[in-house]
């Protein structure tokens, strides 16, 4: 497949996730994006298990964490079996193969970075009018003016004197998300591809379009992910930067548990969150949340009713890592935990072989990954957000053990010219041959000398 190909497949699948249509078809309910994926799935399957990329023990781990979901469901929810394995196939699988098929290379990967930029940026005055009149312009339009469907306008009570921006996303925060995953691979990514001022202006518009959607999950992550890069600048003035960032970042986790009444991560989201009440539901979730793991650690809960007070209607779980737990019990989240992790230290085990734009596109995709992972542990990742968010993680792995490219045959030719002519000596007298060369000698020597100095 050229990279002509594959970069319009990759395309054509972001344009089909930002389209907030569906439609019934068989009975099931379809967006673009699953049409998409329906078209795409079988041949990514048959190209990764026919050897294009290379196996890596990520691959592994993601899909036997796929594996124990499908067999959670059946043994929990048999009845949504065929339902549930479909979409995630869809979604999860067929996001995770198109980032590791169709995106090979550091062109395919800032490309990717191109599109995602320009869909957020020019997201900013639709969002911008959402924000301030609470009418989600786009979803209006294709619910009045055309025959499908789109997602509900969200109800949420305004923050910060602003209406909370979904775009053409189900939530607000998965806008916010997408805004947030893009931004640092922007601004550092294309760094030699575009000017300062270009990237500093582009990673505004991304900035404005995370914080329209009034989430403190995304603008969370836009927040860690600063913090991270000071830190590794800094750190690596020192030594390894990411075993000194690791090693601090341990300490510091350990430090507050140590010091707070409740666990660390549930104090230091909730004074993270925007809204107070938010924050309090959160940590009751997390409370009743983890004794259902606990009730359930190997093969989870399925979909069904998890024990929590009358007065807590809603079954949501504002945490996919408590959800995935909950649901597909704590090895579903250790394999998948796992694949992130191992390819976290894959991808950066080559860092400072000197080729230093492989090296800030790894920071920028590491960093995009841990903001989203922390982000996540406030929202549940579903949909289009989850589709997205298997195609960038997929693919970052050409990252593994890429090394600096070796010189094409037209810069070697080139080289070998440059070197050739620094060789040339200019000279008054007119070339000579091989040949010629060999005659002179003795031409020189059968001739007799015209002038002689005799001595007696």
């Amino acid at each position: 497949m050229s990279h002509r190909s594959r970069r319009t497949l990759v395309r054509i699948i972001i344009v089909a996730l930002l389209m907030p249509l569906s439609f019934e078809f068989l009975g099931f309910r379809m967006t673009p994006s699953l049409a998409v994926m329906i078209c795409l799935v079988p041949l990514l399957v048959q190209r990764f298990f026919a050897g294009v990329v290379s196996w890596r023990l990520p691959d592994l781990l993601f899909l036997l964490c796929m594996f124990w979901q499908a067999l959670t469901i059946f043994l929990n929810n048999p009845e949504r079996f065929v339902a549930w394995t479909g979409q995630q196939a869809l979604l999860s699988l067929g996001g995770y193969f198109a980032g590791r098929l169709l995106v090979l290379n550091r062109d395919d990967f800032l490309a990717l970075i191109r599109f995602l930029a320009l869909a957020s940026m020019v997201s900013v005055p639709f969002a911008l009018y959402e924000a301030l009149s609470d009418n989600p312009i786009i979803l209006r339009i294709i619910t009045d003016f055309t025959p499908f469907d789109s997602f509900a306008p969200n109800d949420n009570e305004p923050r910060l004197g602003l209406y909370r921006a979904q775009f053409v996303f189900v939530h607000p925060i998965h806008y916010g998300l997408m805004s947030a995953l893009i931004l640092v691979p922007f601004f550092i990514g294309l760094r030699g591809h575009l000017s300062a001022a270009a990237r500093t202006i582009g990673a505004g518009l991304i900035g404005v379009a995370c914080f329209l959607s009034v989430s403190s999950g995304a603008v969370l992550s836009i927040l860690l992910q600063f913090l991270i890069f000071v830190g590794h600048r800094i750190a690596g003035i020192f030594g390894p930067a990411w075993k000194i960032l690791l090693i601090s970042g341990a300490l510091l986790y350990s430090v507050l548990e140590l010091a707070s009444t409740r666990s660390a991560f549930v104090a230091i989201s909730g004074r993270l969150a925007f809204n107070s009440q938010t924050a309090y539901y959160r940590t009751l979730i997390w409370e009743y949340g983890t004794q259902q793991v606990m009730r359930t650690p190997i093969f989870g809960n399925g979909e069904n009713y998890w024990p929590r007070p009358h007065w807590m209607i809603s079954s949501s779980v504002d945490n996919h890592w408590l959800l995935m737990a909950m649901v597909h019990g704590l090895p579903a989240l250790f394999l998948f935990a796992a694949s992130i992790i191992y390819a976290f230290f894959a991808v950066n085990r080559n860092t400072g072989q000197g080729d230093e734009e492989t090296d800030r596109l790894r920071l920028a995709w590491t960093m995009s990954l841990i903001g989203l992972c922390m982000s996540a542990s406030t929202v549940a990742i579903w949909g289009e957000i989850q589709l997205l968010f298997m195609l960038i993680f997929g693919a970052g792995f050409w990252m593994i053990g890429a090394m600096p490219a070796a010189p094409s045959d037209a810069d070697g030719a080139e080289a070998a010219s440059h070197q050739g002519r620094s060789r040339l000596r200019y000279t008054r007298f007119a070339p000579v041959t091989r040949g010629e060369a060999a005659r002179r000698p003795a031409e020189a020597a059968d001739r007799e000398p015209q002038y002689s100095r005799r001595t007696s």
